[in-house]
């Protein structure tokens, strides 16, 4: 079972997306996306009740958006909103590659001889991925 945190969903779902591998090695890392977008929609999901649960709301009982498309939490339960949040997003999801192992050895492979410069936050997210993926194999 791979196991991640909730937060690092979408940062390795970015930047395994964003990889430029050979055509078979991207098929396994298709498979590989796509079990964790089904994480990432199950993230959304409770995401969602938060800020229905802690999000301001207009004089018509609707969430307010902010222009960048982010939510503001009502001024009364702030901190409350803040910490379930946290919360859900360091808690451990578990995946399970048993039927994918054989395309994830090898788009680890491939992953470890990839010919381009990685440096901040992309070579974080690299070591992050390549440590839970080497964990499964």
């Amino acid at each position: 079972m791979l196991s991640l945190k909730n937060k690092e969903l979408a940062p390795i779902i970015n930047f395994l997306s964003k990889v430029e591998l050979s055509p078979k090695a991207s098929r396994c890392r298709s498979k590989l996306v796509k079990k964790l977008l089904e994480k990432h929609a199950e993230l959304k999901e409770d995401l969602e009740v938060i800020i229905d649960k802690f999000g301001k709301r207009d004089e018509n009982d609707k969430i307010i958006q902010l222009e960048d498309g982010n939510v503001e939490f009502s001024d009364d339960r702030k901190e409350e909103g803040i910490k379930e949040q946290q919360i859900l997003l360091e808690e451990e999801v578990s995946i399970n590659l048993d039927e994918i192992k054989d395309k994830v050895k090898f788009l680890v492979s491939k992953l470890d001889k990839i010919d381009t410069k990685l440096s901040g936050y992309d070579a974080e997210i690299y070591d992050i991925i390549m440590d839970k993926l080497e964990e499964e194999i």
